[in-house]
């Protein structure tokens, strides 16, 4: 038997794997690191982002909480790899809440135009620290590249610009007081929305989208390759502009999903930490993107919309849980998803029982302007006073359950059985019982 060609053939095997790893280890270990604010992005293979604590930043505590400067939070794990291969998937840390009670340190985002007025927001918040973007402002403190890509290109500038002195909580709000997509349950005003914001849920998730309600973006919303013939041109205007070579564009790499689904309407919150988990040259990236687009200006922030939520998850498909958002996040607690299921259901009952009994009124006051009277017949006359009856029979009933949703939400055990948890030890005491 021939044993030594094979022998020989071994070792120098051997001895080129060593030599591989070798290599391989020192490339990933010592690679350049990129600089906050440069700018410059160093594609080499196996770059790491410094780990080096970061200066103190601004922020200040939650209303109500005491006061104190943000202290630098410890960076996630570092990401190692190309930054812009996007097929290289991040794996966040576990977020980990402070202990109850604790403070946390926080500043708001907010673009604006120089027409919107954001005085409540000294008025009514004057205890939340802000930092304001103007972008149609040449001569504004704090400037953005160009205005384009709307509250995106604000977003990303702060990112950029303050990746290395964030506070634990970044908010990012718009300028505007009330919304339609703002909360309905708080009377779609941010100040409530704010001012009852709970800090912990944010610290425990890495990422929360402020509105609760899922409609539009979720749960199932876009979708690259849909047919030209089933778009909704009226309800998802934006999914018109996400096709293919947009998310190639934006995440070279990674894979193509098949949906994109996430609540909209681009104002969040995020921890420090979970930005500081991606690398800076990805924010770098996604703003060069919105500069260079030759997409229209709305479309193009309606882009990020949709992907703010992947961009702090992975995840393509986001959409907590309503009642948990509005338990856990605000403290407004129905007492689990049936209950609040069917509190919505009796409000959207309600709703079209006044929009119904609207057309008449507005015909009624529309006829007093003009100095006549409406004749309604007899058939009209019982409808009207019918839904009179029924929308006052039901606005005391709902104001009663929201009462109730938000003295439960005063209860920490309350809270804490609509809050998202990952154990199964008590699983089997919500499963119903027999007879």
């Amino acid at each position: 038997m021939l044993a030594g060609p094979p022998r020989l053939l071994s070792l120098v095997s051997v001895a080129l794997l060593f030599g591989l790893a070798w290599w391989y280890l020192n490339l990933v270990q010592n690679p350049p690191t990129a600089t906050a604010g440069s700018g410059v992005s160093n594609n080499g293979a196996g770059l790491n982002l410094d780990t080096s604590p970061a200066p103190a930043g601004g922020g200040a505590t939650k209303p109500g909480t005491g006061t104190g400067k943000a202290k630098p939070l410890p960076i996630g794990r570092p990401y190692q790899g190309d930054p812009l291969d996007f097929g290289i998937a991040i794996r966040f840390t576990e977020p980990v809440a402070k202990p109850p009670g604790s403070t946390y340190s926080h500043i708001m985002v907010v673009p604006k135009t120089m027409k919107e007025d954001i005085t409540w927001m000294d008025r009514e918040i004057p205890d939340t620290p802000k930092i304001v973007y103007e972008v149609d402002n040449p001569d504004a403190e704090n400037k953005v590249p160009q205005n384009k890509g709307r509250e995106a290109m604000v977003y990303l500038t702060y990112i950029i610009d303050h990746y290395d002195k964030l506070p634990d909580t970044v908010l990012f709000m718009h300028a505007h007081r009330f919304a339609w997509h703002n909360n309905i349950l708080q009377g779609q005003d941010s100040v409530r929305m704010i001012k009852s914001l709970n800090h912990e849920r944010i610290a425990r998730l890495g990422y929360m989208n402020v509105r609760c309600h899922h409609e539009p973006g979720c749960p199932d919303w876009i979708h690259m390759d849909r047919p030209g013939g089933d778009f909704d041109f009226f309800k998802k205007p934006e999914e018109i502009h996400w096709r293919r070579h947009i998310w190639e564009e934006l995440h070279p790499g990674a894979p193509i999903p098949p949906s994109l689904s996430g609540v909209c309407c681009a104002q969040f919150a995020v921890t420090g930490d979970r930005i500081r988990q991606i690398p800076l040259e990805r924010f770098i990236h996604y703003r060069k993107w919105l500069l260079t687009t030759t997409m229209d200006d709305q479309f193009s922030g309606r882009i990020f919309e949709y992907i703010w939520h992947y961009i702090f998850t992975g995840h393509e498909v986001y959409c907590p849980a309503q009642n948990t958002c509005y338990c856990d996040g605000y403290g407004i607690c129905f007492g689990g998803r049936q209950n609040y299921t069917d509190y919505n259901d009796k409000q959207d009952e309600r709703n079209k029982l006044f929009e119904e009994l609207d057309v008449y009124q507005k015909k009624e006051a529309e006829a007093e302007k003009e100095g006549r009277k409406v004749e309604w017949d007899d058939r009209q006359k019982k409808r009207i006073e019918e839904l009179r009856g029924l929308v006052h029979k039901m606005d005391p009933e709902l104001e009663r359950l929201r009462n109730e949703a938000l003295e439960r939400g005063k209860d920490a055990k309350a809270r804490q059985e609509e809050t998202e948890n990952w154990s199964s030890e008590k699983i089997w005491e919500y499963m119903p019982k027999n007879g």
